[in-house]
């Protein structure tokens, strides 16, 4: 047989082009677990149907389509995705773990990380891996001694937080780096923290000011009670986060059961909220590489939950770290279920502490209606964010961040890469914008 070059012998018909993408055209649908969405209200067998990264129904026996993508969540719990306050991610010198990794194969879809004395520079630099490519939602505080730190005056931080301050005079007070001016402001909130900076009552007070009038989070470390009750007088009813109380019970600054019966004490004080880390309640007291709670501090804490003096929990972690953390994301879904088991709380309750409850809370001192709107539940319109859950061994087994299947059996997937994205007060953002500047540059505005 002679073969034409002009025209190559073919045994079958050319191939049509691939698309360049091929995006699943059906639903996701998690079919048959035990939905406990706090913030709707439901508890009990349902299933969940999710389309383009959104709840678009939950109900028994949705009829299934075509195309639908079907996720078997028979015997397994359906909670809406974990929002940790206080999750620290790439900033405590990590040995040898991965921090947004193991988050999300724990159950976490938002974390915001306050940092080691955060910088201005802290969401450029953060947000830069948003733009990588992350598999959950991020964002994070700044450390008042870094924003104090600067020329600018109480008033010209309200307005740079309130996105008022003109760049010249961003240039001029704050930094001549115009993406950590740019983004600085995308923050959640004001860290204090005396193993980091011992503030002036000066300071305290003007942080104090800032947040209250920007609609920032001003979160107090209070291992250290008496520093706890010097922050709460400071602010005299504004708004203060006491993070990781259950730190106050390690016995490093008193009695362990008097140091966090102190801190508890302040939550009867207006403006004050308290958030627990999750690995200190349970049995074991904490994490045998990080700091540990005494057992009569620790049923302090229990019954702290019990009565509601405190309703929101956080991981702190990670542990694994050369500047230890107080517990890990790995212990939040064990505590939850842990909490239930000795009738400390209901199940909806305990879920509520890690989902409903903080984003309540965000919404409340930032003013951002979306947190509530958007996360920490499974209503119809939520972004999909969800943990599946088998409560006889108290482990994740799936975790969907905007849709999409993040992690799976102990292990990210990979193709979740770049589903998460920005959390700051006004909303959640795609991308931030740096992540791509070592490649390419931006022609200059004419």
């Amino acid at each position: 047989m002679t073969v034409d070059p002009a025209r190559p012998y073919r045994t079958h018909p050319p191939a049509a082009p691939l698309p360049l993408a091929a995006a699943p055209a059906g639903r996701l649908v998690l079919r048959g677990g035990r939905v406990v969405d706090p913030a709707g209200g439901r508890d009990g067998v349902a299933d969940v149907a999710i389309v383009a990264g959104r709840v678009a129904d939950v109900a028994a026996d949705i009829p299934l389509e075509r195309d639908d993508r079907i996720v078997d969540a028979d015997g397994l719990l359906v909670l809406p995705g974990l929002v940790d306050l206080h999750c620290h991610l790439h900033d405590l010198f990590d040995v040898s773990t991965r921090p947004v990794e193991e988050a999300v194969v724990h159950g976490t879809v938002l974390a915001l990380s306050p940092g080691a004395g955060n910088t201005f520079m802290a969401p450029a630099l953060l947000g830069a891996e948003v733009d990588r490519g992350l598999p959950l939602h991020v964002g994070c505080y700044l450390g008042i001694p870094a924003v104090l730190g600067t020329r600018a005056r109480v008033e010209d931080l309200v307005a740079y937080f309130r996105g008022e301050l003109p760049p010249d005079a961003q240039s001029a007070l704050i930094t001549r780096n115009p993406l950590t001016n740019a983004l600085g402001r995308l923050a959640v909130g004001l860290k204090d923290h005396m193993g980091h900076a011992i503030l002036t009552d000066e300071a305290l007070e003007a942080a104090c000011t800032v947040a209250a009038a920007a609609g920032l989070v001003l979160m107090s470390h209070c291992q250290d009670p008496e520093h706890a009750e010097r922050v709460v007088a400071v602010a005299a009813g504004r708004p203060v986060l006491l993070t990781h109380a259950t730190a106050a019970g390690g016995g490093t600054h008193g009695e362990a059961r008097e140091s966090l019966a102190r801190v508890l004490a302040l939550a009867a004080r207006p403006g004050v909220t308290l958030d627990f880390a999750t690995a200190h309640l349970r049995a074991a007291g904490g994490l045998r590489d990080g700091l540990r709670i005494e057992e009569g501090a620790r049923r302090l804490a229990l019954e702290a939950l019990a009565r509601g003096r405190v309703a929101i929990l956080t991981s702190d972690g990670p542990c694994n770290a050369t500047m230890k953390g107080f517990g890990d994301s790995s212990a939040n879904i064990p505590c939850l279920l842990d909490l239930v088991a000795d009738g400390v709380l209901s199940l909806p309750q305990a879920v509520a502490t890690m989902t409903a409850n903080p984003a309540a809370l965000l919404a409340r001192l930032t003013g951002g209606s979306w947190w509530t709107a958007e996360v920490g539940h499974l209503g119809v319109g939520a972004r999909a964010n969800a943990v599946l859950v088998h409560p006889r061994e108290r482990r994740v087994v799936m975790t969907i961040v905007e849709g999409t299947v993040a992690a799976f059996e102990g292990r990210v997937v990979r193709g979740a890469a770049g589903v998460g994205g920005w959390a700051a007060r006004t909303g959640l953002l795609r991308r931030l914008g740096v992540g791509d500047l070592p490649i390419f540059r931006r022609k200059p505005a004419q």
